[in-house]
């Protein structure tokens, strides 16, 4: 909550600095440049409008949406057919996970957080639906996809891990005391109303890829190229690229990670095997929720290995496969032990209590880490805005700011990149104000500067203002 905003923030502040309902509203234009995440947008604008350039509301809104997610995959466990100790292991292993500092941490992924909640609901709700058959359910699911897809285009995946769902757990027909012609006919029923559900998945999501089109027809080269591009894959890249986020989340994985190259084309077959294998005696015996977990952290990637390489926000769909997984299994432990040796199931409850407490401390000592990098990213833009402002209270319009040494990157965290101009006309709400990075050679090599310039040197936790190009050291 200490933390300030940070590289992108302060892109998506100025694009979203406006003061009438058309433009507002203009947020929802399918033409409107970089991607289409109309309520990310909505969010930024509410947020400075409530709170001015204080980050900590918006921080805690994300904690809060981070929170959510956490509390529905533990009810997701428990719709499942898991225990409450398996339910709250997966909760509590997946709001722990180390790659979440970035997620969490970075208002600019706000989106990734509001999506997981939807499709996590959404889901929910049609596990709902599953059991009970009410269209109620339906039209929550669907409402929930729509909603999600205006935040994140990964929700998307909803409609995939619904088949999924029926994959692994298959259709549950509603109980019926008839005969036999009335059962058939409830059966009937009950298949009509998944049609209708995915077909209510399918035009909401032709409407929105017919706006991402639109938008796309719209936009000059330059401007398309901000969305997301597709790359063609081979069937190894593939499945390397699968592979990435499991290495990226179970434990030792990071060891497979560092393996060369044409190592990993080889091993990668190896590990298929090794996963199929698992797969097909999770279903042999009928361990269905470690199987939906580990379906889950094998599908998801497929959303973004197509677009980008791996980075800690895209961990956060996959990473709920693993909190499933890992749960059921710790959760299961027990059990298992009671049927082999029931005498020993008091010291089998405690083992599984140890290694869900060793995978959970293991996660939170990255996660610390992590977050202390953005810390102390976040304190040092506050910082950095903080001395800028008390140096200059009142500058001229069209002044150009020049700041030495500032870094674009701490420890992997974007702190300036390709915002400081955005930054600097925020905090002074003057749009006429010009600002950039140098070096002091790029000062001296400056013959002419503009009339109204003003220099600043990176100290560390903020700047210092010195008078003239000379005085750079």
């Amino acid at each position: 909550l200490s933390g300030f905003f940070l590289a992108d923030d302060f892109v998506l502040l100025g694009w979203t600095r406006v003061h009438t309902a058309r433009e507002v509203w203009g947020f929802f234009d399918p033409y409107t440049f970089w991607y289409y995440r109309p309520f990310v947008k909505l969010f930024y604008w509410a947020g400075q409008g409530l709170s001015g350039l204080h980050a900590w509301p918006l921080h805690l809104f994300s904690m809060g949406l981070h929170w959510a997610n956490g509390y529905l995959v533990y009810r997701l466990v428990a719709r499942l057919g898991g225990s409450w100790a398996a339910g709250l292991g997966a909760g509590l292993l997946f709001l722990a996970n180390g790659h979440h500092a970035e997620t969490v941490s970075w208002i600019a992924a706000v989106g990734d957080l509001a999506g997981a909640f939807c499709l996590l609901a959404g889901l929910l709700f049609f596990t709902r639906f599953s059991e009970s058959g009410r269209l109620k359910y339906v039209a929550a699911s669907v409402g929930l996809f729509a909603f999600g897809l205006l935040w994140r285009e990964t929700v998307v995946l909803l409609p995939v891990l619904a088949l999924l769902y029926l994959a692994v757990f298959g259709v549950k027909a509603n109980r019926n005391r008839g005969g036999d012609r009335s059962r058939q006919g409830s059966l009937t029923l009950q298949a009509m109303r998944y049609v209708g559900l995915f077909v209510g998945y399918g035009i909401v999501l032709v409407g929105y890829l017919a706006a991402q089109a639109v938008g796309r027809g719209g936009l000059s080269g330059v401007e398309v190229q901000a969305r997301l591009q597709f790359h063609a894959l081979n069937l190894d890249s593939i499945l390397l690229g699968i592979l990435d986020y499991v290495h990226g989340l179970v434990p030792g994985g990071s060891l497979l990670a560092q393996q060369s190259l044409d190592t990993l084309r080889v091993l990668v077959w190896v590990e298929w095997v090794a996963i199929v294998l698992v797969g097909v005696g999770l279903w042999r015996v009928r361990e269905r929720i470690m199987l939906f977990g580990l379906a889950w952290m094998l599908a998801t990637p497929l959303v973004f290995i197509f677009f980008s390489p791996p980075t800690d926000r895209y961990f956060y769909l996959p990473s709920i496969g693993y909190a499933i997984l890992a749960g059921a299994f710790v959760g299961k432990l027990a059990g298992w032990a009671a049927r082999w040796r029931p005498q020993a199931l008091r010291v089998a409850k405690v083992t599984a209590g140890l290694l869900g407490a060793g995978l959970l401390l293991g996660q939170a000592a990255g996660l610390i880490t992590k977050e202390n990098r953005w810390v102390t990213a976040g304190q040092t833009t506050g910082g950095v805005f903080h001395d800028v402002k008390e140096a200059v209270p009142d500058p001229h319009n069209y002044s150009a700011f020049y700041f030495v040494g500032l870094p674009a990157m701490m420890d992997g965290v974007p702190v300036f990149q390709n915002s400081l101009p955005q930054g600097v006309q925020l905090v002074y709400d003057n749009r006429t104000i010009a600002a950039t990075t140098a070096t002091c050679e790029d000062l001296r090599k400056l013959a002419e500067l503009p009339r109204y310039s003003l220099f600043f040197g990176y100290k560390g936790d903020g700047v210092e203002q010195f008078g003239r190009q000379e005085d750079c050291r």
